[in-house]
């Protein structure tokens, strides 16, 4: 009876200490555990992008990382001062085995991207969106991610980035067709040719007033020469009045005398015109019809005598 109390007794024993041993195994394991989880390696993300623009049609992103292989990430493009804010959105990029990525946006029909600066922004896409290797690294929302490129402000950590660049002179806004380029190039020359019309008209004011005060201006008419291949080449048709009372012959000799003085301080003071012709009224003698006509046309720097008509001599 002893004996058999003994051996009950001895299997007790073995029975408690083999259970104290499991225990503490257990809670051995799970330290362990938790102190693996509390070691893990963060990751201080490291990203950098650039910018490369093709003829303002197209814009490709890249960038260098230390993010790990296939991380799927987010680009998008968007310009504010722009009439179309988002450009584009990209999903579904990932990152190559060396960190590399890149994306190239570009629009419908190869039309250009207005002028207008713009922003190009990389995150790190969702949880559910990554491989389990790359969330092993990321940890449970993004918890190893850390660094000047971590952005907390979802529920999770993302890792970004974002580029800012300006895009000039896109002929989407500042080009103009061929077309429009040579209305523009006409209206310059036709501008061009109404200011030299307008300081031959007042020159050709200025001598008279000045030097012939027994003359009056009645119009003075200045049209471009179209016999010449010359551009801004002008002829002046000048009406005058002969104001003083004197005898026909008297008369036509002053006027003659205005006119070639007249041509002779244009050909010298105005090299824009070509040809001139002066024609005199004398009230006293004839009050509606001109009775005399001096034509000049330009030789170097001097006018030459072409014709003159009167009916005064």
């Amino acid at each position: 009876m002893n004996h058999i109390k003994a051996c009950f007794f001895l299997l007790l024993c073995i029975t408690l200490l083999s259970g104290c041993n499991t225990e503490n195994t257990s809670t051995s394991k799970s330290n362990k555990k938790e102190e693996s989880i509390e070691t893990k390696e963060k990751l201080n993300v490291k990203i950098t992008l650039n910018k490369k623009i093709k003829d303002n049609k197209k814009i490709l992103i890249s960038g260098k990382s230390n993010l790990p292989k296939d991380t799927a990430l987010s680009i998008d493009l968007k310009c504010p001062e722009c009439s179309t804010y988002y450009y584009d959105l990209s999903t579904g990029v990932n990152v190559k085995e060396s960190g590399m990525f890149e994306y190239e946006f570009s629009n419908e029909e190869g039309e250009e991207f207005e002028g207008g600066k713009y922003i190009a922004y990389v995150e790190t896409a969702p949880d559910h969106h990554q491989t389990d290797a790359v969330r092993e690294v990321f940890g449970e929302n993004g918890a190893n991610l850390v660094g000047s490129n971590v952005s907390d402000d979802y529920i999770d950590h993302r890792a970004t980035a974002e580029i800012n660049f300006k895009i000039k002179n896109s002929s989407k806004v500042k080009q103009k067709s061929k077309k429009d380029n040579a209305a523009e190039v006409t209206k310059k020359k036709n501008e061009e040719l109404s200011t030299l019309k307008r300081e031959a008209e007042y020159k050709i004011e200025s001598i008279v007033e000045d030097n012939y005060k027994a003359a009056s201006i009645e119009k003075i008419e200045i049209n471009q020469d179209m016999s010449t291949d010359q551009d801004n080449k002008l002829i002046a048709l000048v009406y005058l009045s002969f104001d003083f009372k004197n005898s026909a012959q008297t008369s036509y000799n002053m006027v003659e005398m205005f006119s070639d003085d007249l041509a002779s301080k244009i050909g010298t003071d105005n090299n824009t015109i070509n040809q001139i012709a002066v024609f005199w009224k004398v009230p006293y003698i004839d009050e509606k019809e001109t009775v005399a006509k001096f034509s000049y046309e330009r030789s170097g720097k001097q006018m030459k005598i072409t014709d003159k008509v009167s009916s005064l001599k």
